[in-house]
């Protein structure tokens, strides 16, 4: 089985109105690569269980495992989910997928931006366009951002959590919960290592 998973860097994109020749191009050639990303997915479909294998493999990694759920507190309550690390592995080990946060144009102090993921295998896609502000707000006052690595990295940050949300949505949800369990078993295993006369000589 090949496994087709394609973690697309951020890209600055063209708007989604061509406006010239070379945005037509750009969009065409996109075009022509869903086409074949389909095709391929089409000829070598994923063996699930492999994959599930895979996956779990990943997740028998502690730095992998050690960063797989996020956790905060909301209104007194403890949220805890599937962090994008954990996220990307997943994708990448199902196979005939890709998920992006891109830059489609910047207007109005700000970017319109998208984050999708995408699986050729069922056609499925999630799709989230959001807009951040190039406003950058300190204790001394608000200023606009205007250096691009700025720019890329306001992007960046705001787009992980909604690549993360697009591909939950895509991967089946047990899936993914096999995965977290993983990550759990992982954890567990590493601190009763730790806590072993083997593993205090290691760490010694």
């Amino acid at each position: 089985m090949q496994d087709n998973t394609n973690a697309v860097a951020l890209t600055g994109g063209a708007s989604l109105q061509p406006q010239n020749a070379a945005a037509a191009i750009s969009m065409s050639r996109e075009a022509a690569e869903v086409i074949t990303q389909m095709q391929i997915a089409k000829a070598f479909p994923r063996n699930t269980i492999l994959a599930l294998d895979k996956i779990k493999m990943a997740c028998s990694r502690t730095r992998l495992a050690e960063a797989a759920i996020y956790t905060y507190t909301r209104g007194g309550t403890e949220v805890t989910g599937p962090s994008i690390r954990l996220a990307e592995a997943i994708a990448q080990n199902w196979g005939n997928m890709a998920f992006c946060v891109r830059e489609i144009e910047q207007k109005n102090n700000g970017s319109v931006c998208e984050a999708f993921a995408v699986d050729y295998e069922t056609n499925t896609r999630v799709t989230k366009t959001f807009f951040v502000s190039h406003i950058r707000h300190t204790k001394k006052g608000d200023y606009l951002v205007t250096d691009p690595r700025d720019i890329y990295e306001m992007v960046a940050n705001n787009g992980a959590r909604r690549v993360r949300a697009c591909i939950l949505a895509v991967v089946p949800g047990d899936i993914v919960e096999e995965a977290i369990e993983e990550c759990k078993k992982t954890i567990e295993a590493s601190v009763g290592e730790a806590i072993t006369p083997e593993g205090k000589s290691k760490t010694a």
